[in-house]
């Protein structure tokens, strides 16, 4: 990377508005007209099929522009679930009967905000259909495209195993909708999650393969490129046209364009192109966790091949081997606040799995493609292709399956503050242009002095003090008070909590207060992972069902009675909220008060500096 182009305007202009979008960018509302206000209702719905359809099972997920409601001109986009349905196809034009609703709105904090999610896509209601009443197939450029779609995905469903067919479906196409759970957690864990994506690395290799075979018919420079950039297109089409597929085929036609003009391509160009293009057509993708995924581990990769060379003595084996290696190492480094503050685990196998995962899903690309081709060619080609796909997809589940068993393939962490993050990627930035520094033990010391400044910043953030989450039936609250975490109830989700604590940057509660020794107060011990040192719980006989889950936790296990203090919490006599007033309960539940929070005897009242929150 030469030195002159971090002084380009168009990359200050970026990063401009990259700030601006951060800091002022709000989450999208509905427009007057839309169909969100006629929520709920019972209604007939004329819709046109946006998305290609996600099969899980035995439904269909996907999104769509509504064009009328009960016959008459309605505007705004859905989110729709159709169980037992013939297969729906992009480009379609449904009318069935459903009821209106708004999306599932997840309150508790550290958990994915579903409806959030949704509105950054400008959609507001979701429904599911209860009865499609027709269909109408428009022959337009989607309807063929998803037929072409379809065919693809039913020559994998029809000759594969249900694993290697959901593996092949994803890494070709990204259509991962039936991929198994523990297979999908194994993917997870093995940091080859996305392989099953289509992105950049699908693009860039059908433009490839293209462009090899043309040249095996014709020459000409310019009609090989024109001709393998129209088939990453349609390949970007056929797989979704998501944001990574439009960044890199928008990289792509740029570096391709250099190459046919006999230019520097200027593959860094092409990335701040793409993403500035994507950005101002849809700003709340800077918000989508894909998006900066795909940027981050795309920009690093990009300064680490421009900025690092390994020496040509280097056998070419080893040194494709270390290439491979250190790019991965690169990706994962500036995807960890990503993992981290997302997920809330980090993967260190992926940077080994990667080596040999990457290159194997490439052949396992060309081979699915290969494939579908050869199906039309009868079966004295179709077979013995079909018998070595097979048996790489075999090899392929089980190399994911190994990296996932390691030890050090999924670690829980919590979210890193603001602060930590940029000073980690100011170091990894000058890291990645060390050679353009001539000075670099000076300027590493500077850099660093700075990062561990911005970094020490982080003690004046105030932490979130009080958390309330919201179960079923009862309320929970966390509490931070310096580096001490406290939990009063227990009746919540094992994960919610786990994702509460992750969030609020702690993996570990100090005391966890259990108002009621009935079993339902306990029901969060039943799948909760982080440690607790210490267990409160009224004065009783302990039900043998809950006896276990105590044990598991191996934390100390302390009986407590009212009118009296228990790491900094005050256990009062039991109370409920009454018309505004504070009136003994009649069961044996206890009551807790903090100088922060006081929390009634049922968990479902609380009052956080003198405002009542009932549940």
């Amino acid at each position: 990377m030469h030195p002159s182009f971090y002084k380009r305007p168009f990359l200050i202009i970026f990063l401009i508005y990259i700030l601006v979008l951060a800091l002022f960018l709000k989450v999208p509302t509905p427009k007057q007209n839309d169909i969100f206000y006629k929520i709920p209702a019972k209604t007939e719905l004329k819709v046109y099929i946006n998305s290609y359809p996600r099969a899980k099972a035995n439904k269909q997920f996907f999104t769509a522009d509504v064009l009328a409601l009960n016959g008459q001109k309605q505007k705004g986009k859905i989110y729709l679930t159709c169980q037992d349905c013939p297969e729906l196809m992009r480009g379609q034009i449904i009318t069935f009967d459903a009821d209106l609703l708004y999306p599932s709105n997840q309150e508790n904090f550290g958990s994915f905000e579903w409806d959030k999610y949704l509105a950054r896509k400008h959609i507001f209601t979701q429904a599911t259909i209860e009865k499609l009443l027709s269909t109408e197939s428009p022959k337009n450029f989607w309807f063929y495209l998803s037929k072409v779609r379809a065919s693809i995905l039913k020559v994998f469903w029809n000759n594969l195993p249900p694993n290697s067919a959901a593996i092949l479906s994803g890494i070709t196409l990204g259509e991962k909708g039936d991929i198994p759970e523990s297979l999908y957690t194994s993917f997870q864990d093995s940091g080859a999650m996305h392989l099953l994506v289509a992105s950049g690395g699908n693009v860039g290799f059908v433009t490839l393969i293209v462009y090899f075979l043309c040249s095996l018919f014709f020459g000409g420079r310019k009609r090989k490129a024109f001709i393998a950039l129209i088939a990453a297109l349609l390949y970007t089409l056929i797989a979704g046209a998501d944001a990574p597929l439009l960044r890199a085929y928008l990289m792509t036609v740029a570096a391709t364009l250099g190459f046919i003009l006999g230019r520097k391509s200027g593959i860094m160009q092409g990335l701040l192109l793409a993403a500035f293009f994507i950005l101002i057509v849809n700003p709340q993708s800077l918000f989508e966790a894909g998006f900066q995924m795909s940027f981050l581990a795309t920009c690093a990769i990009i300064l680490f091949t421009l900025n690092f060379k390994f020496s040509h003595k280097i056998p070419s084996l080893l040194r494709g081997a270390l290439e491979l290696f250190f790019v991965s190492f690169c990706a994962q480094l500036a995807l960890l606040p990503v993992f981290t503050n997302y997920f809330y685990k980090i993967s260190f196998s992926a940077v080994f799995s990667n080596l040999l995962l990457v290159p194997l899903s490439a052949v396992l690309m060309g081979g699915g493609f290969l494939l579908w081709l050869t199906s039309f060619l009868g079966e004295f080609i179709f077979v013995p292709v079909l018998f070595i796909i097979k048996f790489l997809l075999l090899c392929f589940e089980y190399l994911v399956n190994f990296f996932a068993a390691l030890p050090f393939s999924n670690i829980t962490a919590y979210a890193l503050k603001p602060t930590t993050i940029i000073a980690f990627y100011i170091l990894l930035f000058f890291l990645l242009n060390l050679s353009l520094f001539k000075k670099k033990f000076k300027s590493f010391c500077i850099v660093f002095i700075i990062s561990l400044l911005i970094f020490c910043g982080g003690i004046f953030i105030k932490p979130q003090e009080v958390t309330v989450l919201k179960g079923r039936y009862n309320l929970n609250v966390i509490l931070r008070s310096g580096n001490q975490t406290k939990m009063i109830g227990a009746s919540i989700s094992g994960s919610t909590a786990r994702k509460a604590l992750l969030a609020l940057g702690t993996k570990e509660i100090d005391c966890l207060f259990v108002n009621s020794l009935s079993k339902s107060y306990f029901y969060m011990l039943k799948d909760f992972d982080l440690k607790i040192k210490n267990i409160y719980l009224p004065y009783g006989e302990i039900p043998a069902e809950v006896e276990p889950l105590l044990k598991d936790t191996k934390a100390q296990i302390i009986q407590i009675f009212p009118n009296q203090d228990y790491c900094g919490v005050g256990i009062e006599n039991s109370w409920v909220l009454s018309e505004g007033k504070k009136e003994t309960s009649t069961n044996n539940n206890l009551s807790f008060k903090t100088s922060k929070i006081t929390i009634a005897s049922n968990l479902k009242t609380a009052e956080i500096d003198n405002n009542i929150i009932i549940f």
